[in-house]
């Protein structure tokens, strides 16, 4: 008697083990998506806790500087060594770079003086390659800061209708700075 020995599937078994992948995919791939919003929002909070933590040490030496009460004035200012004449704003040195302030806290980058931005940028840590900057309309003059991989979001995110961003909002003699975070559509 010869016996012969079956080596493969029958095509029933590849069935069956096709619709297992299927299944598990589906069950699976609703949580790694779920992962990456967690990691966008987690992203948006953490810099956004940095972001606020800078602040605070940018208003500690505004009041060593005493110029958290002062928000632009004329050509020279008095010669206040704090004055930088040719971007027409106070500052404090955060690490060798002029941060500039207005009534003690960080200028928003998006403002009239082109010196204003990249010191921004460098002072807190956000390059062109991993954050865009927009003025954020429905809420006033907010600046929203974006990571870049939603930088086709721009638009969108100006006006209101989609929402995974921190916004910036310098302060005004009656009211304090105001940092919050969007994570409506991460």
């Amino acid at each position: 008697m010869s016996s012969t020995k079956n080596n493969g599937f029958t095509l029933v078994e590849l069935v069956v083990v096709i619709m297992l992948l299927g299944v598990i995919t589906v069950l699976a791939v609703p949580k790694f998506t779920g992962f990456g919003q967690e990691a966008r929002i987690s992203q948006l909070k953490s810099l956004a806790a940095n972001i606020n933590s800078q602040n605070q040490l940018v208003y500690s030496k505004s009041v060593l500087d005493n110029i958290e009460q002062l928000e632009g004035c004329s050509y020279q200012c008095g010669g206040h060594p704090n004055w930088d004449v040719m971007a027409g704003e106070y500052f404090v040195d955060v690490s060798g770079t002029r941060l500039y302030v207005s009534l003690g806290y960080p200028l928003p980058p998006l403002s009239y003086s082109p010196a204003v931005e990249p010191n921004y940028r460098i002072a807190f840590g956000l390059p062109e390659s991993d954050f865009a900057f927009t003025q954020v309309w429905h809420h006033g003059s907010a600046t929203a800061i974006v990571p870049a991989q939603l930088r086709h979001k721009l638009n969108e995110i100006k006006d209101g209708r989609f929402q995974c961003h921190i916004e910036y909002t310098s302060p005004t003699p009656t009211t304090r700075y105001k940092l919050q975070v969007y994570s409506q559509n991460c």
